[in-house]
């Protein structure tokens, strides 16, 4: 589960990216924001330096905390690299999310997913693919690998909505965070059908596993991102 500074930071940004928040008036001070989010005054200023380093908001001495009036110049497609929230809080601000089921199936786990996953041979996985869509337009086209034991019931209707929210709140797990690894590949034929690029088109792939609270991996995944939405940002307040 999220930092309580992260989940709030990104219900900020999300007011900000609305505009909600008015570039040209303060946004609530900070004694305001720990009352309405109830939360302590260090929660808050960790939240607003979280907002500060990813460059929407700045602080004017003595005047308040305001928001950059550039910001709707930043990739909007930018997904953050230090925590993780799923696909459709990710981009809910932004329009639609939907999610196109290219392959659902259990199967037995291959080595490197037994190990990414610290799961035995004999120990069945859902094993499913789809293809994420922002207002009807493709995203990402993500392989992810399951231990059922830990989610049991998943179906295709859970796969086209939010698995994320099946997982926490109909199961009752927390997510912790995720174990990621940038790289830039070619695109295979699954790649170039779904997401709408050529072979020569370079495509973004995270490798992730995504960990419990208790430090259970809860998925293995790949999701290959188009060229052209976005990259991925880190952000490191030292």
């Amino acid at each position: 589960m999220a930092a309580k500074y992260l989940t709030i930071a990104r219900e900020i940004k999300k007011r900000i990216i609305s505009q909600q928040y008015s570039a040209t008036e303060p946004l609530p001070d900070q004694l305001a924001l720990a009352a309405e989010f109830q939360t302590s005054r260090m929660t808050i200023q960790q939240a607003m330096r979280q907002l500060i380093v990813e460059g929407l908001i700045y602080t004017r001495q003595g005047q308040g905390t305001f928001v950059r009036k550039n910001f709707l110049q930043l990739s909007q497609w930018d997904l953050c690299g230090s925590d993780y929230f799923g696909a459709t809080k990710t981009w809910e601000h932004l329009g639609t999310v939907a999610s196109r089921v290219v392959r659902f199936e259990l199967r037995f786990p291959s080595e490197k997913e037994q190990a990414s996953l610290l799961i035995n041979a004999d120990s069945p996985v859902y094993d499913f693919v789809r293809l994420r869509l922002l207002n009807d337009e493709p995203v990402s086209l993500d392989a992810t690998v399951m231990p059922v034991n830990l989610v049991p019931g998943l179906n295709k209707s859970h796969l086209e909505s939010s698995v994320f929210r099946y997982v926490q709140e109909s199961v009752g797990l927390k997510i912790m965070g995720s174990y990621r690894v940038v790289r830039a590949i070619k695109p295979d034929a699954l790649d170039q059908q779904h997401l709408i690029c050529s072979e020569s088109d370079p495509i973004l792939e995270v490798e992730q596993v995504i960990y419990l609270e208790d430090g259970t991996p809860l998925e293995y995944a790949h999701c290959h991102y188009r060229y052209d939405h976005g990259g991925i940002v880190i952000v490191n307040n030292g």
